[in-house]
């Protein structure tokens, strides 16, 4: 028969401490008021030990059911009879069952989150994106557009913004229903341009530079177009959004994320699209040539210019992270542009000239 040991108890819901005789059973650990006045039953799978035991203080312990509530008992043949009622009260560690179990729910919750913002996100962020009011869309673009050009002028002479006005036009005339795009040009020496949300496109210096004509420039202004239409940067936020959350849950670094974004470098890693979004941003740009009556061979050509930049057979990426630097290699993507040479330039040689001068 269990021994009967002395003690101390209070519930937890008043002050009052009372005298009472524990006895740790087969069943459970009972609990018997000296006066008569109660008695409670806990089951060894709720009870929890407040404290180690310790020869200097008495063992405390307390219940799941009851986790207000405190029982001390200063006898270590108490302790012993306990131990072998209910040996997981004395593991520690990760040696405690509940613990463990605890632990691998966290890990398996959080992992499922984690499959669910980084594989379901893009499957998500294409309707979400759609959801979006174009007013907070190009708020949004303004916002990472001022932060990308920070400590770059915007070109703005006369005459170049007249011609880039000019081949913005030729392209968006025809798209049904209408699509408004803010097209400018920042004075960095990158080989690059891209599109932001609410229809925001910037063409670096660099690569009015790198364009061997007008239709070039033409041709990639109308995959940017294409971004802007499929709503690409847009997802791309959204996508990034809810890596930040994981990110965030894991390290409670979620923000910083968000405001790498904020940085140049940052901003177009975020906005380095899927090889599915270059297609069709691809697609989207020859088909928009053609309808201008532009050739769409000057995709083609601008693609080629950018091979020596990068190994043979590459996709440009030795250029320091070029255009399309990361995407379908630029062979799939010359062969699919090599469709059409016949059509007006976008501009005459006076307003290419402009163009290409705009930043002075």
């Amino acid at each position: 028969m269990a021994g009967a040991y002395d003690g101390s108890y209070s519930d937890g819901r008043t002050a009052a401490m009372h005298e009472v005789v524990a006895q740790a059973r087969g069943d459970g650990l009972h609990i018997n008021s000296k006066t008569g006045d109660f008695e409670e039953h806990w089951r060894y799978g709720d009870v929890r030990a407040i404290d180690p035991p310790r020869s200097d203080i008495p063992f405390r312990l307390t219940s799941q059911t009851m986790p207000d509530a405190r029982l001390s008992v200063n006898s270590a043949e108490f302790v012993a009879d306990l131990r072998h009622q209910a040996p997981q009260l004395f593991l520690t560690g990760l040696a405690q069952p509940t613990l463990r179990r605890n632990i691998a729910l966290i890990i398996l919750a959080l992992c499922a989150l984690g499959l669910l913002l980084w594989q379901g996100m893009p499957h998500l962020s294409a309707p979400l994106a759609h959801l979006v009011p174009a007013q907070w869309a190009q708020n949004i673009g303004e916002t990472y557009r001022s932060r990308i050009i920070s400590g770059a002028p915007v070109c703005n002479d006369a005459s170049g913004t007249a011609a880039l006005a000019v081949m913005t036009r030729r392209l968006t005339n025809s798209l049904s229903p209408p699509l408004n795009v803010d097209v400018i040009v920042a004075d960095k020496a990158q080989v690059n341009a891209f599109a932001l949300p609410g229809g925001h496109i910037v063409i670096m210096r660099g690569l009015l530079e790198k364009a061997g004509s007008s239709d070039e420039v033409a041709a990639i202004l109308a995959h940017e177009i294409g971004h802007v239409s499929h709503r690409h940067p847009l997802q791309m936020g959204i996508h990034v959004a809810g890596i930040g959350m994981m990110v965030d849950l894991f390290t409670g670094e979620g923000s910083s994320l968000m405001e790498m974004a904020g940085e140049v470098g940052g901003l177009l890693l975020l906005l380095n699209y899927s090889r599915d979004m270059e297609r069709e941003a691809d697609a989207y740009g020859r088909k928009l040539m053609g309808t201008a009556g532009l050739s769409t061979g000057a995709m083609a050509r601008f693609f080629a210019r950018l091979k020596p930049e990068g190994k043979k057979g590459g996709n440009g990426a030795e250029n320091g992270g070029g255009y399309f630097s990361s995407h379908p290699p630029l062979e799939e993507r010359i062969d699919a542009a090599t469709k059409l040479e016949t059509g007006q330039s976008v501009l005459n040689n006076a307003d290419w000239m402009a163009l290409k001068n705009i930043c002075g």
